[in-house]
């Protein structure tokens, strides 16, 4: 790993998509190696089982941590770049202080959440720990971002990912319990907790400032209400999947539902990256600079993704097959349903707005989002079953990306200053045709049987 990264020059451009990578590839080779160990270490049923009490796991904490980490965090990137020297080692510490009191909360919530359920309440119980340690700790990626300090960063994602899979999954190789494994897991989370400390002593200044919290909190609460809202819809989806389906169809749903790590990773980098970017640039007054520099940037991820998601459409049910195991197979039919979200996910107003932080239009759009999202999904499966809620959510998402492409209209930014929209809708149409030549293909395979 270390001769790699001195071998290619990091810079905030490209440090924060590899780690992202490292991040969002670590679970996602856990969900590769926890099939196969599940499959051929133990009996099929009791695999499954295992599969589907981590992945309970996962859709508590997840539930109750995922907005407000990604609100904080992804706020703190533009208001950071925004703020003089004295304000940033200020809003360092304090931004731990509202992760960690956030955190608390979320820990509780999980006890909780396990105890009511009367079943693996000592798994939920040891996970909720691991929530309130392990949650505060993401800031230490941001302190290395923001201080330049990249390969630390990536070096730092290797060693905490790479420890990750290893104490979850050699346990389990080994036949023993997830709970082991969790314990483990609570180890590791302590260790990070305290390094975090460790950096905010050496970059930040410890001092709780009020006012700073509550300015800064102005301009979080609007995104965490958007994310809370928008990002619901895969907790919701998945509480009614495991409500209406059998174990072994919940594990099949939320491995499909899981979009290929390194699109996801790059849009959402680019995004974090470029709204810091903007609020910078505006900053100085160049802000149409700014919005040249994400259309330039769009335009070279586009030429990567799109391409890359017509391809694992044809790939996937072979990647399914060989990369987990004969049950979960007939997830790549969902799974190429999500496939899809990269229509939208190629559209970055979101960016626009936050580098501009004009929030507060979260509120409404996120808001129209949820309302369609909820009413297509139970519509949706009573048509399709279980793919019909992809489909709710693909609608859903290009929905609001539409409207707050619109706010930015009304704002006097016109959507091509920051998208190279001719290649996009090209690109666009090329995708969701080659959904629906591999779907009639398959449906043609089936009736073919007859």
């Amino acid at each position: 790993m270390l001769a790699v990264l001195n071998k290619v020059k990091l810079t905030k451009y490209n440090s924060l998509q590899f780690y992202q990578f490292l991040r969002f590839g670590s679970f996602f080779l856990i969900s590769i190696l926890l099939a196969k160990i599940a499959y051929y270490r133990f009996l099929p049923e009791y695999g499954t089982l295992i599969i589907s009490r981590y992945e309970g796991l996962l859709l508590i904490s997840g539930s109750v941590t995922w907005f407000w980490v990604s609100s904080i965090c992804n706020t703190l990137i533009p208001y950071y770049n925004a703020s003089d020297s004295e304000t940033q080692k200020r809003i360092l510490f304090n931004a731990f202080v509202l992760l960690t009191a956030f955190s608390l909360v979320a820990g509780i919530v999980t006890y909780v959440v396990g105890y009511s359920r009367g079943v693996d309440v000592d798994l939920y119980q040891m996970f909720a720990v691991v929530v309130f340690f392990n949650t505060p700790s993401y800031l230490t990626d941001y302190i290395f971002y923001l201080k330049g300090k990249y390969k630390s960063l990536l070096i730092w994602g290797t060693v905490t990912f790479a420890l990750q899979i290893i104490l979850l999954c050699v346990p389990l190789f080994m036949r023993n319990t997830l709970n082991l494994a969790i314990n483990l897991w609570l180890v590791l989370s302590m260790l990070k907790f305290n390094y975090t400390i460790v950096l905010l002593m050496k970059y930040a200044s410890v001092t709780v400032h009020t006012r700073l919290i509550l300015d800064f909190m102005k301009k979080v609460t609007p995104f965490m209400f958007s994310i809370f809202l928008a990002g619901s819809m895969e907790y919701i989806n998945s509480f009614l999947v495991q409500y209406k389906f059998s174990d072994e169809e919940f594990a099949i749903y939320r491995y499909a539902s899981k979009e290929l790590p390194i699109f996801l990773i790059l849009a959402n980098s680019l995004s974090n990256i470029y709204s810091g970017e903007i609020a910078n640039l505006n900053k100085e007054g160049n802000f149409e600079l700014g919005l040249e520099k994400l259309k330039n940037a769009n335009r070279r991820l586009m030429r990567w993704l799109f391409p890359g998601t017509v391809l694992f459409m044809f790939l996937s049910k072979y990647f399914f097959m060989y990369a987990y195991n004969a049950n979960l197979v007939e997830g790549y039919k969902i799974f190429n349903v999500y496939l899809l979200l990269i229509v939208s996910r190629m559209l970055f107003p979101q960016t626009v707005i936050m580098g501009m932080m004009k929030n507060r239009i979260f509120y409404l759009v996120s808001s129209n989002y949820l309302i369609i999202n909820v009413t297509l999904a139970f519509w949706f499966l009573n048509i399709w079953g279980i793919i019909g809620i992809a489909y709710a959510t693909v609608i859903a998402y290009l929905v609001e990306k539409v409207m707050l492409v619109i706010y930015c209209k009304t704002q006097g930014i016109d959507i091509k200053k920051y998208t190279p929209l001719g290649e996009y809708i090209l690109f666009s149409l090329i995708t969701i045709a080659a959904y629906f030549a591999i779907t009639y293909i398959e449906v043609n395979d089936v009736m073919g049987l007859f």
